[in-house]
């Protein structure tokens, strides 16, 4: 909470900054100093002061153009300064529009937070970098009026120094072993064991509340409507999730019987947390190549109260969690399987066959957009969505017809893309990992072609005249052949076919997750920035470290994993449509999705609500039952019996330890060149961090695809103790491994009674809620009411 007013603050920063560039300028007394100087006070009223308009950074940006004639920095200040000075006069205007139409459902205060936010962040980026190196971060050479022009090369500094030693623990080399070592048929029956463990642990009561409690009235009543087949009054969210819960009443009797009881609503969500284990056990056994730390992975997920709660209650977030998982592990192992390539040369790929194929496929999908816009449209009633009247001002909608028809466009240009490849062949180009490309014509012999290599001693690479390249590294070493495969130490680990088979699971995966909730949108982000980032490494003046540059197709990639998205999320609408609607009703409908998350819901008050920097220290887990069952006299006592409560905390053994965790991953994916640790920090941001810029209400819940994430990270970190405390005595490993796992068994069985539900005396109750026992100030285990009774 700020002390005092923002614009005060404001002021006082300016005058600050301005003290501090008007000193430095008085020791130096040179023109370049001066313009600096003057370009910064300028910058500094623009970024620092409250109630700017996007006029006031003109005169920073005037003045940054003289600073081109000295090098580096005035380029990048005239180009990142162009770049924001053009987005503030767009916003300006969108703004402009807005107010003057008076648009509906639009927050004028926040029109573009995707543009808009980045671009601020950069013009403050820039105002520090370039303070810092004003004030003397950065040491240069620095031209006298009547003297020579800088020389030289910039003096070594404490922030150069700090980049170079971060450098020098970085490999020039990737460990061939990496992901190489799968489960096996004792991993298969360990993994199965340890999820039927923990499904017997969490179907225990799980039917307890009997009543719908936090969100199943939404979530248990849609799946009682789609099994009585009548309108979804809850239509915020995608409908996977719902259906998945009205499989499981349908398991039950459907409507009738135990179907329409807690026992048919949470039944599925069992059984998805418990299978979640197995993917997270198959994850950290490909991350880990170890067994013991594989099940160590699992045993953790299903040790966690956050799993246990999320399972045990009939809302979407642990099928959520389970197909991110799914999606990450696929993505891992479409990484993987990609470190050779095997691609047919066809001279015609993009020829006369492609261009006619792919203009036929557009005016076909021009024509289908149109007949699936035929339906008349249908004013949605906000709350129920059911069908009111038709609304012709609706039915000239022309984004429906947009939608469809970049659609059907997207699977023209794949139809395209394969009948292109089907033409005749002259030869066949590998794609190794390293960043090799072997072309083997018809007839004659192989050429190499690699990148350009600045090799450390410790690496040796070699390619005979077949194009078989030996990657050489002190740990292991690989062999890659024009044929498509790969073999570490004499061991194939890659063979043709594998590619296509993950990225079909990858693109199934994200459909059902986006068809779950929007969230897997950012899933789908980690996908398309991993792969264009992998790509991207064909540019650099180096040997790849981070996957095959050319292990897949960009452009096929990124449209199947679109394509096949969006066939099953409109899929996942079958119901919908069966009640009547049209395709123009769906997409109106996901306009009020939208308008209600970023509008509604933005406004709305809970008492355990959270914000994004509060998830990963746990400081509000969220309550979804809670009842005192005493009565008359007995409410004052705190010794009688009863109150119960299922609160969503996190084992934090488990969930803690991510806060080290993570950062050490981090760490490692950086030094050892692992395409699975940095997958994993990626995932974790960006599962997590752009939900500092949402304006919607938000839970601890939402946090919880990286839980998964975390243990992962957890197992990383302890396999790197075990393995130093094994290097001094095995029985010392064991032995903190052993006493690590009876700490996460042990709180696991503390916390237990909160997590099921379990009704007990408020004094046993209160003795789980540490932070009010340890009274740690601005934390949220018990909403206030129930303090002190």
């Amino acid at each position: 909470i700020p002390v005092g007013s923002l614009s005060v603050w404001g002021i006082a920063l300016v005058a600050a900054a301005t003290l501090l560039i008007v000193g430095r300028y008085v020791q130096r007394r040179d023109d370049r100093a001066l313009l600096e100087g003057a370009m910064l006070c300028a910058l500094a009223f623009f970024v620092l002061a409250t109630r700017m308009h996007e006029r006031y950074v003109y005169g920073a940006f005037l003045l940054a153009m003289p600073l081109i004639a000295f090098g580096r920095t005035g380029i990048v200040s005239s180009l990142v300064l162009t770049v924001t000075m053009y987005l503030n006069l767009a916003y300006s205007l969108a703004y402009q529009t807005v107010m003057e139409a008076h648009t509906v459902g639009v927050n004028a205060t926040d029109l573009w937070p995707v543009v808009s936010h980045p671009a601020s962040f950069a013009n403050v980026l820039l105002f520090f970098w370039l303070g810092y190196r004003f004030l003397g971060g950065a040491e240069r050479s620095v031209a006298v009026a009547d003297g020579p022009a800088e020389q030289g090369a910039a003096a070594e500094t404490p922030w150069r120094s700090a980049l170079s030693a971060l450098a020098a623990r970085a490999r020039g080399w990737f460990d061939p072993r990496e992901g190489t070592i799968g489960m096996t048929r004792r991993d298969y029956l360990l993994a199965g064991g340890i999820a039927a463990g923990a499904f017997v642990v969490a179907v225990i009561g799980y039917w307890w509340p009997p009543e719908r409690i936090f969100d199943e009235v939404y979530f248990a009543r849609a799946g009682e409507e789609y099994l009585r087949h009548i309108t979804q009054f809850e239509w915020t969210h995608p409908p996977f999730t719902k259906l998945v819960i009205a499989f499981s009443m349908w398991l039950f009797g459907g409507v009738n019987g135990l179907g329409n009881t807690a026992y048919g609503w949470r039944f599925m969500n069992v059984v998805i947390g418990s299978l979640e284990c197995i993917v997270v056990y198959a994850f950290a056994k490909r991350l880990t190549g170890s067994t013991l730390f594989a099940a160590a992975g699992a045993g953790l997920l299903a040790l966690d109260g956050f799993h246990f709660v999320e399972e045990r209650i009939a809302t979407g977030e642990i099928t959520i969690s389970t197909l991110a998982i799914i999606v990450l592990y696929a993505l891992y192992r479409y990484l993987l399987s990609s470190q050779v390539r095997l691609k047919p040369i066809v001279p015609g790929r993009f020829g006369v066959t492609f261009w006619a194929a792919l203009v036929a496929g557009t005016g076909a999908a021009a024509a289908l957009a149109w007949l699936v816009n035929l339906l008349p449209a249908h004013r949605l009633d906000e709350v129920a969505a059911g069908i009111s009247k038709l609304d012709p001002s609706l039915s000239a909608n022309p984004y429906p017809y947009y939608v469809a028809f970049a659609y059907f466009v997207l699977g023209a240009y794949l139809f395209a893309r394969w009948v292109g490849a089907r033409g005749a062949r002259a030869g066949s180009a590998a794609f190794y990992a390293d960043g090799t490309v072997v072309t083997t014509a018809e007839r004659g012999a192989a050429n190499v072609k690699q990148p350009p290599a600045n090799d450390p001693p410790e690496l040796r690479v070699r390619v005979d005249r077949a194009g078989v390249e030996t990657y050489e590294t002190p740990l292991a070493t690989a062999t890659f052949a024009p044929a498509g495969t790969m073999e570490v130490d004499g061991t194939r680990v890659v063979k043709p076919g594998d590619a296509r088979v993950w990225l079909a699971v990858l693109s199934i995966g994200l459909g059902l997750l986006l068809a779950s909730k929007w969230n897997g949108f950012l899933d789908l982000g980690i996908t398309w920035f991993v792969i264009l980032a992998v790509s991207a490494q064909r540019f650099l003046p180096w040997r790849a470290l981070y996957g095959n540059p050319r292990g897949f197709p960009v452009d096929i990639a990124l449209a199947v994993t679109a394509f096949t998205a969006a066939t099953i999320y409109w899929i996942s609408y079958i119901p919908f449509f069966t009640l009547g609607h049209s395709f123009s009703d769906l997409i109106y409908l996901q306009q009020q999705m939208y308008w209600y998350h970023s509008g509604t819901v933005a406004h709305a008050t809970h008492p355990y609500s959270s914000v994004w920097w509060q998830w990963p220290i746990e400081q509000i887990p969220i309550s979804y039952y809670y009842k005192d069952f005493r009565a008359a006299a007995d409410v004052a006592n705190a010794g009688a019996c009863c109150v119960a409560e299922i609160l969503a905390l996190p084992n934090p053994a488990v969930f803690l330890l991510g806060l080290i965790a993570v950062p050490f991953v981090a760490w490692r994916a950086w030094c050892e060149r692992n395409k699975g640790y940095a997958l994993l920090v990626v995932a974790y941001c960006m599962q997590w961090l752009p939900y500092a810029f949402t304006p919607r209400l938000m839970f601890e819940y939402h946090f919880f695809p990286n839980l998964a994430v975390i243990v992962l990270c957890d197992v990383v970190l302890i396999r790197a103790i075990w393995n130093r405390l094994a290097a001094r005595t095995l029985d010392t490993a064991r032995f903190a491994l052993a006493g690590y796992g009876a700490l996460v068994i042990g709180l696991f069985a503390f916390f237990y009674p909160v997590l099921a539900g379990t009704q007990t005396t408020y004094t046993s109750w209160h003795a789980r809620m540490w932070p009010d026992i340890v009274n740690i100030p601005g934390t949220s285990w018990i909403i206030p009411h129930r303090q002190n009774q």
